[in-house]
């Protein structure tokens, strides 16, 4: 039989599939291991394919480890984890064969068998006319159907892997035996009989969990693993805490999953708990053997009675892994500044308030920014948004109805066509529809709370799933009151301590921005005070503060902005229409830093060299020169339209680029023509 394709041999295998989509796996071993050592280390879980949208990048994952072993799992997963818990339901039965030959099995033939090696094999059996739910769990059809053929005892469950058809075998004993060359694998048969679901319920029973086991489960789910991770995560050592979010085995396995029980144990944990915590990693050796918590249990109670001897190693672990001091310079070469993700607003990854009075539409604003960031469509129909990407919207004293209400009227209102007034004239903007809903995930009224370990935890495993392969570029939280638990919100160190740090600790780790929504307290107008300093709670909600939006309600029952950062000079505006039938704020009166407008969020700098000679810095790529001129001088000779030097600019509204203009005019730059801007003289 000729060598089959990867097309042929993914069409083959996806046949296990049905028609579902999930998440598929392809891990691999190198083809140039020696020995049994080397291969169990250069064992690769390798990334989740979004099957069948990634078909392509399947198939040019195939191509690209022809030379090694190439195994495909035949269970699909809903998540980005190949575990039992996220499996989907099952389409096929499977089985490691090992020296069973397929032509022998009269009763149940298989529907695709092939051989992995000379006398080696494997089949699956194709069920029609629906799926078995739960057929590869303890005691189901696949684990009775495996037993009753006499196939390998451990190629039953859902997260097995098998070899691909016609895939040439790289382990060392056949190469041995065939000249140094890999052995390939043969294709018997592909179109077999297929199964109905109910054929296989008079397969013998097979032995189930002893009453031990069944304790153990019993026991081990009972325990809240992210409340036991996140009471001892900052116990244990960084390497420990970076190897709890793997999605791929490096090293020894064995080795590794020892070293993490020691560490839990150290940190006080008991031997069911350390079980609770590390099944679910890719670290569990054992994932679907039938002993599994048995073998856990055991090797977790050894941990915990060398707990003494070991705690001295764990500390000198940790030191170990500490980063030693650097010189600054040294230490700052190369770093780049932060990028805008709402231009003028909030940087990336940046953490902060949308603070305000009472009906200052504080949540408005929150639930706004939200779908702005999700979609790209500008904050208050002003803001451009650079690099949109999925939002966790986490809310917690609004009910469903009531968010429903909010967000009935924001999104349509982003998308409808407005009329504005651009360089003194009427221009029709036609908004931008969007397709399909906006990947803003919500999580509403189910309890969060920040200061608990556990949901630190939740959050934080949340954050590495993303959506869609795609990581959040920023959670919206609302409000600090609710989600805060139990800290007193008057002690800066424990609000530090227990909400703060967190928070930023997520942040940095997931570039993910933080946005919290907060109450502020009435000001008194006889003492003009910044926004910040009227949060209710501790000095430490202002000091923890990068980008912040601070709302008062002006007369007329407009928002003022006051906008503080840590990434550029303050500035305000005003937001007007919030009180139409439908969403439409209009944005006036900005007078935010109107040369904040470059990709970067770094700091001005008043007097120092680079400067235009009115204490801004031009940041453009000709030195000296505002970055309107530099835009204008590209555009070369001629007239241009406000929007093409906004373009030319970067990450700049239209508005903020016709104030620069307007300035570069009073200062002899440039002149107006008609609505363009042309250059007044040679500026270089």
């Amino acid at each position: 039989m000729p060598s089959l394709t990867p097309e042929k041999q993914l069409s083959i295998i996806s046949k296990a599939w049905g028609r579902q989509k999930g998440y598929a796996f392809f891990p691999w071993i190198s083809g140039t291991s020696d020995n049994r050592d080397e291969r169990i280390q250069s064992y690769h879980e390798g990334p989740a394919f979004r099957w069948p949208a990634d078909r392509d990048k399947i198939l040019e994952h195939f191509q690209s480890h022809t030379s090694d072993d190439l195994y495909w799992c035949p269970s699909l997963f809903e998540h980005r984890r190949r575990t039992t818990e996220l499996a989907m339901d099952e389409h096929a039965l499977w089985a490691d064969l090992d020296e069973v030959d397929p032509r022998d099995l009269k009763e149940y033939p298989p529907t695709i068998a092939w051989e992995t090696s000379p006398g080696r094999y494997q089949a699956l059996w194709l069920i029609t006319g629906g799926d078995i739910q739960g057929a590869s769990w303890q005691g189901g059809e696949n684990h009775r159907l495996t037993y009753y053929i006499g196939a390998d005892p451990s190629g039953w469950d859902t997260t097995q892997l098998l070899r691909i058809p016609g895939w040439k075998n790289h382990k060392y004993e056949w190469k041995q035996e065939n000249a140094g060359e890999p052995v390939e694998g043969t294709l018997l048969w592909e179109n077999g009989r297929r199964y109905l679901p109910d054929e296989f319920e008079d397969l013998p029973e097979v032995q189930t969990l002893s009453e031990v086991q069944t304790i153990l489960e019993d026991e081990i789910e009972s325990i809240d693993r992210h409340q036991v991770y996140g009471r001892v995560r900052l116990k244990i050592p960084h390497k420990a805490r970076e190897m709890m979010s793997a999605r791929e085995v490096s090293g020894d396995r064995s080795s590794q999953l020892w070293w993490l029980m020691r560490c839990f144990a150290d940190a006080g944990c008991t031997a069911t708990e350390i079980v609770a915590v590390l099944r679910d990693t890719v670290w569990n050796k054992f994932a679907g053997r039938q002993d599994e918590l048995k073998r856990l249990t055991i090797e977790a109670s050894k941990a915990v009675t060398t707990r003494d001897p070991v705690k001295a190693e764990g500390l000198e672990e940790e030191r170990e892994h500490r980063d030693k001091p650097q010189r600054l310079a040294a230490l700052l070469k190369g770093v780049k500044p932060p990028k805008w993700l709402v231009t003028e607003l909030w940087a990336e990854g940046a953490c902060g308030f949308i603070a305000g009075q009472p009906k200052a539409f504080k949540s408005w604003m929150g639930l706004d920014l939200a779908l702005s960031v999700s979609t790209g469509l500008p904050f208050l129909d002003h803001f451009s948004i650079r690099n949109p990407g999925p939002v966790l919207y986490i809310q917690e004293e609004d009910s469903l109805p009531m968010v429903k209400s909010r967000f009935d009227k924001i999104w349509p209102g982003k998308q409808i066509d407005k009329v504005k007034i651009e360089d003194g004239q009427l221009v029709w903007d036609p908004g931008e529809e969007t397709e399909g809903d906006p990947p803003l995930l919500a999580h509403i009224g189910n309890g969060f709370t920040i200061s608990d370990a556990g949901w630190q935890s939740w959050l934080d495993e949340v954050l590495t799933d993303g959506v869609e392969d795609q990581p959040f570029r920023m959670c919206v939280l609302d409000p600090l009151m609710m989600i805060a638990g139990e800290v007193e919100e008057n002690r800066a160190q424990e609000m530090t301590e227990k909400i703060f740090k967190p928070l930023k600790q997520l942040a940095r780790k997931h570039k993910t921005a933080m946005a919290v929504v907060h109450h502020m307290k009435k000001g008194d107008p006889s003492k003009p005070t910044r926004g910040g300093q009227l949060m209710l709670g501790s000095v430490a909600n202002h000091a923890w503060a990068e980008d912040s939006m601070y709302l008062r309600v002006a007369r007329g029952g407009d928002i003022v902005v006051e906008r503080e950062s840590k990434h550029t000079t303050g500035g305000s505006f005003k937001v007007t229409r919030l009180r139409n039938k439908q969403w439409t704020p209009t944005v006036v009166d900005d007078k935010l830093d109107e040369w904040a407008g470059d990709s970067g969020a770094s700091e001005k700098s008043s007097g120092s060299a680079g400067s235009n000679g009115n204490g801004r810095r031009g940041r453009s790529g000709q030195r000296g020169l505002p970055k309107v001129i530099a835009a204008m001088n590209e555009l070369g000779v001629g007239a241009h339209a406000t929007r093409t030097v906004a373009e030319q600019m970067g990450d700049i509204t239209t508005g903020g680029a016709y104030k620069q203009l307007m300035r570069a005019e009073e200062q002899g730059q440039v002149k107006k023509v008609g609505s363009k801007w042309e250059l007044a003289r040679t500026n270089s």
